[in-house]
Parts: C-alpha cells; structure tokens; sequence
C-alpha cells in the first residue's frame, strides 16, 4: 500500500529538446558552427546557444572546442550515437502516425546509389516506381559505399543500393540480383580475338580502373592481382570516378577494362566486348538499410521494383555459374 509519507523517485535532470539534438548531430558531421547552423536552417548565434544549453543541462562538454574543426570530446563520442538513436526512435514515431492515415506504400525514401550502379539502374528503376508506387516521394544521392554507410549511421538517408555483403553491424542486407563482368578491349587489343576469356590470361599493364573508393575498383584488383605480370609499369596511369571515362578510353585509345553487366550497353564502334569463362567473375547487389527501420513498408517497395526492372537474365542467373566478389 502507498504512504502519503513514502518518498518520491527524483526527478531527472537530464533536460533536451529534440532540436538540440539535430543541432548535435549537424555540428559533428560539419565540425563548424555555421555551416552546421546552414545546414539545419537557423542562425549560427541559435545554433551555438542551443548547444551550450544542452551541454549545460547534462553537465558536460560535447564538443572539443579548441580544435579545428570542432571534435567530440571523449564523452560525446559516446554520447553522439545514442543521440542519433533518439532522433531516429522520434522519426519512426511520427512514420507510424503517418502511415496509420496513409493507405499503401506512402511517404518519403531517401536513397543512395553507388555510381557504378546508379546510371546504369535508375533510368530502368524511376519509370517503374511512378508507374507502380506514384506515392512515394523518392530522393536520391549517388555516394561511395563507405559514404552511404556513415549516412545510414547517422539517420541522413534511408536505404542504400551497393555492392554487397559489406557486413556492416546494425545493418541488414538484402541480395537484389548478381550482375557478371565481361571484358571490354579495342578491336586490335591482344584479347580481341578470343571467343571467351580465362580469368588467369589477364595481365595489368594496360588495365583501366576506377579510383580510390569504389568497391568496384577494389574487386576488380582482388580478382586481377593474383595473375602474372602484376608489378609492370604503365606508361600513362589514369584512375576514373566513372565507367564510362573507362569505356572511351578503350574504344578512343587502347587498353581493357571490366564492366558490370548493366553498363555494357551504348559501346564505341572501336570496342569488343568479351564473356568471361565460367565460374563468371560477378558481384551482388544489394539494399541496406538499419535493422528495425521505420519505413520497411517503402523500402520493400524499392525492391520489389529493382527485381521487376532490371533484365530479365540477371533475374534468372544461375549463381553456380559464377565468382561473386568480396568488396
């Protein structure tokens, strides 16, 4: 039985708004106070207040103002990813409100693309979502793998299209299809002549890459580095941020490259394109996004697109019949 003379649980001293919290968030990713204040919309003087008082109110420093850019300090490194899963839990509240009113996949998704993928899969992927899923509100960034990764961690975005498994903790990864490589050359390259290729006949010394960053660079050196000749020198050493600077390149100049299945298409009348034998060197494609994510609804609408709009014999490919990649 409760005494009118038992004491009282204290209160909680801890006292924030939510828009402190973005303000947070917004200054670790910037590390400056007016940029972090653009980016969320007010003035630097309401940001900068609005932190101090939040600090104050904890009774700690978050932020490490001596350095430049600002850093966290050790207890706001610890302090930054429960603040993200706050603002996170805030917006799965109000996406369950929404999506009580709502009827069918309704609302907005933010995705990225890597762009190995992205030109090649977006003009099949947006017809197909304004004629079957028109009340979803889709944005869309093209980032590296490790780029989209930090912005799922920090709640910037909400699903990510990427080579996979990346085997990112708090994700969960889903398969989309698996998309083989073929070899590009010029019609008088050494390789040209071949019906098919054998992975262990490829060389390095007149090989186009991407740059630092794509995984996709980093699976094609994985698969060519065990061959021979590896350490030749090149006389021109040039690395792209897109496929299609290495398809010029090899249809204008000479050389090879390796290309994913879906950007195979619109070749220079200079180039061959070459199939590998089998096992096929291949990747897989998947979405990721945060396990218990407040928006499944859209994003199992997203796939349900990827699978209906890519081609039909990456649909019915045999994965026995290739070498799927490590990133």
């Amino acid at each position: 039985m409760t005494g009118q003379n038992q004491p009282s649980k204290p209160l909680s001293k801890i006292n924030y708004t939510l828009t402190q919290l973005e303000y947070v968030v917004a200054l670790n990713k910037y590390g400056h106070f007016a940029k972090a204040a653009e980016a969320c919309h007010v003035t630097q003087p309401t940001l900068s207040m609005q932190v101090q008082k939040l600090e104050a109110d904890l009774g700690t420093v978050i932020f490490d103002r001596s350095k430049k850019p600002l850093l966290l300090t050790d207890l706001g490194k610890k302090l930054i990813e429960q603040i993200q899963n706050i603002l996170f839990e805030a917006k799965k509240l109000e996406s369950l409100i929404e999506a009580d009113q709502q009827e069918g996949s309704h609302g907005e998704l933010i995705l990225s693309v890597i762009p190995t993928v992205a030109p090649y899969l977006l003009p099949r992927l947006l017809p197909y979502l304004e004629n079957h899923f028109p009340q979803i509100q889709l944005k869309i960034t093209e980032l590296q793998t490790h780029q989209i990764i930090e912005a799922l961690n920090s709640d910037e975005i909400d699903v990510g299209i990427l080579a996979t498994p990346t085997k990112s903790p708090k994700m969960l990864e889903t398969p989309l299809y698996y998309e083989p490589f073929s070899l590009l050359c010029r019609k008088d390259h050494e390789y040209a002549s071949l019906k098919k290729i054998k992975s262990t006949a490829l060389k390095l010394d007149d090989i186009w890459l991407l740059e630092e960053g794509h995984c996709l660079r980093s699976q094609v050196l994985d698969f060519c580095t065990p061959r021979k000749n590896r350490g030749l020198a090149k006389k021109y050493q040039f690395e792209s941020g897109n496929l299609e600077t290495l398809k010029n390149l090899v249809n204008l100049y000479r050389g090879y490259t390796l290309l994913p299945q879906l950007a195979t298409d619109n070749l220079g009348s200079q180039s061959r394109l070459i199939p590998f034998e089998k096992p096929i060197p291949a990747r897989e494609i998947g979405l990721i996004f945060r396990r218990e994510h407040y928006k499944k609804d859209l994003i199992q609408a997203l796939e349900k697109a990827v699978l209906a709009c890519i081609p039909k014999d990456l649909q019915n490919i045999l994965t026995k019949d290739l070498d799927v990649l490590p990133i």
